[in-house]
């Protein structure tokens, strides 16, 4: 989307040469569906799935709040399974220090990839793994990912999203399940707060509108979950956390309550916010009945802490006395 540019400046401050070991990708969770069979590690992959991803960096903390309205998740790739094995393609950008050019996004360059999806997984946080939409071709779909790949479109670096001879990650996404027959997504607005627009006018993307990676997601269609939590409850009360911060971040708040920025130019989120995330998501770790994804228990107990943590804060919208899962995308035929 177009205000994930503010991330290419977080992108700068994580940017490595250096090699990590990464950990081992758990299947945590997976939709058990007789007339599904499973086709590969006990998952039913399918080519044209969506993969939706949570980075574990801070920048997963800068892309919520670039949109209005929450949204988890940080980045979304297509499923493509090829002689028996799934592979993903994602378009992505990254930080090229030389030669330097005076505007800062000049210097993000990216292309699409295409890599095993455990080994696409594996650097992130969390993963979901979506069936696409219906109406959706998922044959086509994965059809039109390879071909981009072969044609070696580039990365978008200023997120247009009507402007497809480069691509961002949910751009891609909305193009190839609309040219497979699936919804038009619709782009929502952008956050207005003051901190964010400033940011957006010194990167030089005009705010306004963003394409969240949520959009292309749906509880209805959901096939799996991998990762490094112990489950998914632990995933979506870490989620949660997120969405508590962005519930508090109101027009009068700066980015600097939330990121800190050293001597280097690296981002990071301040320690009493990772805190308090952190918290969130091991707030079950030894109950012996946890709440499940989307149970309302889970954002009243992560209000509490937030409270505790950082004083009350009102909300005019009640909490709902029975789980209820994210409103739908809506989509245009």
């Amino acid at each position: 989307m177009r205000p994930l540019a503010l991330a290419a400046f977080a992108v700068l401050t994580v940017a490595s040469c250096a090699t990590r070991q990464l950990p081992p990708v758990v299947v945590l969770d997976k939709k058990v569906d007789p007339a599904r069979p499973a086709t590969y590690n006990g998952l039913a992959l399918r080519s044209g799935q969506l993969v939706l991803t949570e980075s574990p960096d801070s920048t997963s903390f800068v892309f919520p709040l670039l949109v209005k309205k929450y949204y988890p998740f940080t980045h979304v790739a297509i499923l493509s399974v090829e002689n028996g094995e799934p592979w993903v393609y994602d378009v992505t950008g990254e930080v090229k220090t030389f030669p330097i050019r005076s505007r800062i996004m000049d210097n993000v360059k990216g292309k699409m990839y295409r890599r095993p999806l455990f080994e696409y997984i594996a650097p992130n946080l969390y993963a979901e793994i979506f069936d696409p939409p219906p109406g959706a071709d998922g044959d086509k779909i994965a059809a039109w990912a390879r071909k981009k790949f072969e044609e070696g479109v580039e990365f978008d670096n200023y997120f247009d999203s009507k402007e497809h001879s480069k691509l961002f990650c949910s751009e891609m996404a909305m193009l190839a399940i609309a040219d497979a027959g699936g919804p038009v997504i619709d782009v929502e607005a952008s956050n207005p707060n003051a901190s964010i627009v400033e940011g957006m006018k010194w990167l030089g993307v005009p705010p306004g509108e963003a394409l969240p990676v949520y959009r292309f997601a749906d509880p209805s269609r959901y096939v799996a979950a991998l990762g490094q939590f112990t489950n998914r409850t632990q995933a979506y009360s870490y989620f949660e956390g997120k969405h508590e911060v962005h519930r508090r971040f109101t027009a009068d708040q700066r980015m600097g309550f939330v990121f800190t920025l050293d001597s280097y130019g690296r981002i990071g989120v301040r320690p009493e916010i990772s805190t308090f995330v952190a918290r969130c998501a091991h707030m079950y770790d030894a109950d012996p009945h946890p709440p499940e994804p989307f149970d309302p228990r889970i954002e009243k107990d992560c209000r509490k802490i937030a409270d505790e943590m950082f004083g009350p804060f009102p909300d005019p919208t009640p909490l709902p006395s029975t789980p209820t899962p994210p409103t739908p995308p809506v989509a245009t035929p």
